[in-house]
């Protein structure tokens, strides 16, 4: 499983060009993005075209596959000064009193007080009437309160600035709308401010007022579609109480209807990666659509189907960077074994995580991409290093979940601890337990999603038995919470609780290796 091609792994890690290269565009982009405030693009400019003529000098030589990685990083970090750069515009931002925008993503929460989201401008407006046309990316905050409303079965709480809509058409034959679907593809007017832009690698924030934003229209007919599926399933879980939030969660990053003890439970317990949609879920849906597609008898037609599934299932839940990785991943293997290709898991990931930062550098500064590709090198080296030094001691099923948990937490400690502050070590078992009763729980509720669709009557019987299951599934990652967290109140603390569990990795990974050559050895 983990440990595949075990016997080449080290050499492979080696020599392999693309996990060369891979490393120098990591490296050299986090690197930049570190020390953005004291760059400019003028000089990653200059960086990027260095390294593109070292590489091209150094084409037939090792180098090459170095300066390929520092040529990719620094294309991605330029590629950020662009995308966040200031909305082209004749308006001045301090005297903007609304924008019109469209949402190029979901909202999602960002604190207690505010809800977040990705927008491209189309203009703005002054208090005296004046606008403007605006081009640019910026990221808009929301109350929580005025998003949250719309869950509640459309009975609105919130202001609104259209009391006189009746009589004050927006159109011809229409009327103001207030906005309440946030969703990808959505055009709105909204009244707010302008915050400050802490650097130039990040987007220009605007802060939206009290008021509801006026709904304008849909970019396109797809986009609503999609927008009314993800509300209807919204709706239709809502009614299932704590098992339809949970499962709104797992199949939509949806967590408006999960309390707050519950999410601090699964954090506290090691396990805040299950909520964040991943390649486990992927899988799953691909697996229960594999299933479903046999029924046709060909398995050609059930692979297809397969495919199909998890395009739709990405595109539903949203393009957030660990579906993205394990989708591009997945067509990756595809292609490579039409091409009669059999390329490592290692080589694909190196590959996926080259062209994702090319194409979606912001994607790359967000945590949920760190830990997606952290976790999955960290089950491929770490994890594989631990399953050859324990193999024929622990059972095979068991080692496998046991490696591939000790693997993606030593790996990602430095990031956790950098970002959050705090290690859940108990997380490496509670992930064995838990993670496959979440799998079984999210393949009752697709099934029961789709039951329940074809007879709605059904609906209450489900709902009885997934909260049964859930019951059960959250009596015990409570009981993992309770053990003690690992918290860096220090630098001190910090730098050693970040590097003591990835140099572990490490050692594994010598000693397996060490292991390996005797094994060789001895068949010599």
């Amino acid at each position: 499983m983990v440990n595949e091609n075990k016997l080449t792994r080290n050499k492979f890690f080696v020599l392999k060009p693309i996990v060369v290269s891979a490393c120098a565009a990591v490296l050299s982009f986090y690197f930049f993005c570190a020390i953005g405030n004291y760059f400019n693009k003028f000089l990653i400019i200059s960086i990027f075209i260095l390294s593109f003529i070292i590489g091209f000098i150094f084409r037939k030589k090792k180098f090459f596959f170095i300066f390929a990685g520092l040529f990719i990083g620094s294309l991605a970090v330029l590629r950020l000064f662009f995308i966040y750069a200031e909305p082209f515009s004749l308006a001045e931002l301090n005297k903007v009193k609304s924008i019109q925008a469209e949402l190029t993503g979901e909202a999602y929460p960002a604190g207690e007080k505010y809800y977040a989201a990705n927008a491209k401008l189309i203009s703005f407006s002054y208090n005296n009437g004046a606008k403007f046309s605006a081009k640019g990316n910026i990221k808009i905050f929301f109350p929580s309160d005025m998003v949250l409303q719309n869950n509640a079965y459309g009975i609105s709480v919130y202001k609104t600035a259209y009391k006189a809509a009746d009589s004050a058409p927006y159109k011809t034959g229409s009327r103001k709308e207030a906005l309440a679907n946030f969703s990808k593809g959505v055009i709105f007017e909204a009244s707010g401010r302008f915050g400050a832009k802490k650097n130039a690698m990040s987007p220009l924030a605007f802060f939206g007022d009290k008021s509801v934003p006026e709904f304008l229209g849909w970019r396109s007919a797809v986009l609503r579609f999609r927008a009314f599926l993800r509300f209807y399933l919204m709706r239709l879980l809502a009614g299932w109480g704590s098992a339809g939030a949970l499962l709104l969660a797992l199949l939509s990053a949806n967590r408006d209807f999960l309390i707050l003890p519950v999410s601090e439970a699964f954090r506290n317990a090691g396990l805040a990666h299950v909520l964040a949609l991943s390649g486990m879920h992927v899988s799953l849906v691909s697996l229960t659509a594999l299933q479903m597609g046999s029924i046709f008898g060909k398995k050609s037609l059930a692979i297809k189907f397969s495919l199909v599934s998890i395009i739709f299932f990405v595109w539903f839940a949203g393009a957030a960077p660990s579906l993205n990785r394990a989708l591009g991943m997945m067509i990756l293997i595809i292609i490579g074994k039409s091409l009669g290709l059999q390329p490592p898991m290692i080589s694909v990931l190196c590959t996926m995580l080259i062209f994702h930062i090319a194409v979606k550098p912001d994607d790359a500064l967000s945590l949920g991409f760190m830990l997606s590709y952290g976790a999955l090198a960290g089950i491929l080296i770490f994890g594989s290093a631990v399953f050859d030094i324990l193999n024929g001691k622990i059972p095979p099923k068991i080692l496998g979940s046991f490696s591939a948990s000790i693997g993606a937490q030593t790996f990602t400690a430095p990031i956790v601890i950098s970002k959050i502050g705090v290690l859940a070590p108990i997380g490496i078992i509670a992930s064995i337990i838990v993670s496959p009763l979440i799998s079984a729980f999210l393949i009752l509720g697709l099934g029961a999603i789709f039951i329940s669709l074809l007879f709605p009557f059904t609906g209450f019987i489900f709902s009885y038995f997934l909260n049964a299951f859930y019951d059960l599934i959250f009596f015990i990652i409570r009981t993992f919470a309770l053990f003690p967290l690992m918290t860096a109140d220090t630098f001190f603390a910090g730098l050693t609780f970040a590097i003591l569990p990835f140099t572990a990795g490490l050692i594994c990974v010598f000693y397996a290796d060490r292991k390996l050559k005797k094994m060789e050895n001895l068949l010599k």
